[in-house]
């Protein structure tokens, strides 16, 4: 955090090398054009115009740099200022001087045509940082909509995440309760083990909802739990099969609740419309510097049929996790689905 007394940058500024030529051109062409009126040799023409130029520029950009509440026009008026003093005022000082000291009287007809000089070029560089301060301020709207708008865009996802937390939990807790009486007396082992499992789910949940970013065991142990919940409410209608390589880094920082929505998808398009249920695997491994989890699920016929082009999102747990990957990682991630025949693949990749 910088301190009170660094100095603030002016965001926007062109690069060096075309700052100079911002400068450099307009003064010697107005040297130019001097000459050509014949108000003195070309080298004291360009002498002053450069000099009254990089005085003006200098002093609007150190204004800008340690006073930023000053407004552009009060720099303006100051730079022009203190480039009259030293370019008009100090010269014509130091010839009347000079006059006075030998005794002579001070005529400064030609010494007027400096007035001239600074008059023209002050205007040019008035002018210019005029028009440069209104691109800054256009610039500055421009960043300050953006990043307004990201940041609307990222409570809208907030939000959105909060809502699927609570859809989640009083849902699972009533089926979860309801199972868990069933199993007591037939399964008290089941029972215990869905109890269990629910407290997991319940207390890395109620972790989740005050945290950005969890580590990436938590978010996994998050999924298991939810997995062995429905593995026991759905029997073997659900075959399980999740690998997970020895290489995963489990201390990497992961939005939460970003794989659930994934499997739920898959339980409630591809296993559970089947009397017979299907198969659900999870597999987890690195490659390309990228975290990967691919998701396959065998689905009814005609759920392919229904999607000839194999790139449907199923309700809007996709859409959701695409858009806060999208917020976090920006290009760097991605999340797919492909349909194939009576299976589907859910890719997401996030960077490490």
């Amino acid at each position: 955090m910088p301190s009170d007394s660094t100095p603030i940058r002016c965001e926007g500024q062109p690069p060096f090398w075309r700052d100079q030529l911002n400068l450099i051109v307009p003064c010697s062409l107005l040297a130019l054009l001097f000459t050509l009126f014949g108000m003195g040799p070309w080298w004291l023409q360009l002498l002053y115009s450069n000099g009254i130029g990089l005085t003006m520029r200098t002093t609007i950009r150190w204004l800008q740099r340690h006073r930023p509440a000053l407004s552009m026009t009060l720099n303006t008026v100051l730079a022009l200022a203190l480039a009259g003093l030293l370019w008009f005022g100090l010269p014509m000082g130091w010839t009347w001087w000079q006059f006075s000291a030998a005794g002579k009287e001070f005529t400064p007809g030609f010494d007027l045509s400096l007035l001239g000089i600074v008059g023209v070029v002050s205007v040019a560089m008035t002018a210019f940082y005029y028009l440069l301060d209104q691109k800054h301020q256009l610039q500055q709207q421009l960043m300050q909509t953006a990043l307004k708008q990201s940041e609307q865009e990222k409570q809208l996802l907030e939000q959105q995440l909060k809502l699927l937390q609570s859809q989640i939990e009083p849902h699972f807790l009533f089926n979860t309760l309801a199972n868990v009486q069933a199993l007591i007396r037939i399964e008290p082992q089941q029972a215990s083990q869905m109890l269990a499992a629910l407290t997991t789910l319940l207390r890395q949940s109620l972790d989740q909802t005050r945290t950005q970013l969890v580590p990436l065991a938590d978010e996994l142990s998050f999924s298991r739990a939810y997995l062995q919940i429905q593995q026991i409410r759905l029997g073997e209608r659900l075959q399980l099969d999740w690998q997970q390589s020895d290489d995963l880094p489990l201390q990497l920082p992961v939005p939460p609740v970003l794989l659930q929505p994934l499997l739920e998808n898959a339980l409630q398009h591809g296993i559970e419309p089947v009397r017979s249920g299907g198969q659900l695997q999870v597999r987890l491994f690195v490659e390309q510097q990228k975290l990967c989890c691919v998701l396959s699920n065998s689905i009814p016929p005609t759920a392919a049929a229904q999607t000839p082009d194999g790139r449907k999102d199923h309700g809007i747990g996709l859409s959701n996790t695409r858009a806060r990957l999208q917020q976090r990682y920006g290009d760097l991630s991605g999340l797919t689905l492909t349909l194939a025949e009576q299976q589907a693949i859910v890719r997401l990749e996030i960077p490490l």
